[in-house]
């Protein structure tokens, strides 16, 4: 089958690839659409967190081509989404149910150590049915789907806030995580949300959301939140986030970023939320499904799995788009 190869920074080619033969616990999936995440933008653009060799894209769409025989709960041509973050299932911190922090997450986890979605099929292996691979109506659209991913990270960045009045949160960013943060703080009952975002485009995505969208400099310095959930990475933009935080509440810091972190106002925490764990992941899919989230309508670009580089690069550069999906059984690209 078809896979768009990591060669190196700014290189990504369309290659044939091999798959593992099918094992007894292994899905095989056809994968009908893989969104592009920021990640990815930063490992195009600069080799982070891949190496050559490696087929990108974790937000993936699937239906079911082949099942092993050992497989219950899954038929093929079921619908799926896809938990592409794998861990080893005996460290300290997947006997405590966080999966999410286990040291062996990279290297196991597609799109980063093993295959992920910029290719034609994807070979799960060792799949659990209802935690990695959970079953979904086959009427859902992709565009909808590939939020799955990326909504999970939002979930879990919201359950990081710890105690509040759900009154004011402002959201920094309104790439696809900050879109996510925006939708899963409504479902979680967070009555005002404010999103500080550059971008028109982005803004006017938060806005048909619910959200009130504004420029961090334009904020007043007496506007005070609940909480901040930063998905920027920006030091800068953290550091204004934090001077409009009220006295016992929470930065969460999502955005992946290299600078110096400043430091928080008296009575103000910074705290860390990476990736999500499984109960985030069966939460998110159940926000799609349910419809209580729509996201289907931000997937703005859509490109063929030969145009990979492209929609990564394009998710960089181009000013008009808010969400860029590889459709790798789509021959021409579309819009």
């Amino acid at each position: 089958m078809r896979a768009a190869v990591y060669l190196g920074p700014h290189r990504v080619d369309l290659q044939e690839h091999k798959l593992p033969a099918l094992g007894p616990r292994d899905v095989l999936l056809n994968v009908d659409a893989c969104g592009v995440c920021g990640s990815d933008v930063a490992s195009y653009l600069y080799g982070h967190h891949v190496s050559t060799g490696q087929v990108m894209g974790h937000e993936i769409a699937a239906h079911v081509a082949a099942i092993g025989e050992q497989i219950q709960g899954l038929a093929v041509e079921q619908q799926v989404a896809v938990r592409p973050m794998r861990a080893c299932g005996s460290c300290a911190y997947c006997r405590s149910d966080r999966t999410h922090l286990c040291g062996e997450t990279v290297g196991r986890s597609l799109g980063y150590g093993t295959p992920g979605g910029y290719a034609e099929q994807v070979l799960f292996a060792d799949a659990t049915i209802g935690s990695d691979l959970i079953p979904v109506p086959n009427g859902l659209s992709s565009n909808e789907l590939v939020w799955a991913e990326p909504l999970s990270v939002a979930v879990h960045a919201i359950g990081r806030i710890g105690p509040s009045t759900h009154d004011r949160l402002l959201v920094l960013g309104a790439g696809s995580v900050g879109l996510c943060v925006v939708a899963a703080a409504l479902a979680a009952g967070w009555s005002q949300i404010v999103v500080a975002e550059p971008r028109e485009p982005r803004r006017s995505a938060a806005a048909s959301l619910g959200a009130q969208t504004v420029e961090l400099v334009d904020l007043s310095p007496s506007e005070l939140f609940a909480a901040a959930i930063d998905t920027s990475g920006v030091s800068s933009v953290i550091a204004g986030a934090v001077e409009h935080v009220l006295p016992g509440g929470r930065v969460v810091l999502v955005g992946l970023g290299d600078g110096p972190l400043p430091l928080p106002s008296a009575g103000v925490e910074l705290v860390g939320s990476f990736a999500y764990t499984d109960a985030d992941f069966r939460l998110a899919v159940d926000h799609l499904v349910s419809g209580r989230v729509r996201l289907g309508s931000f997937v703005t670009h859509h490109f063929s799995l030969a145009a990979t580089a492209k929609a990564i690069s394009a998710s960089a550069t181009d000013l008009t788009l808010v969400k860029a999906v590889v459709l790798p059984q789509q021959q021409e690209d579309g819009t």
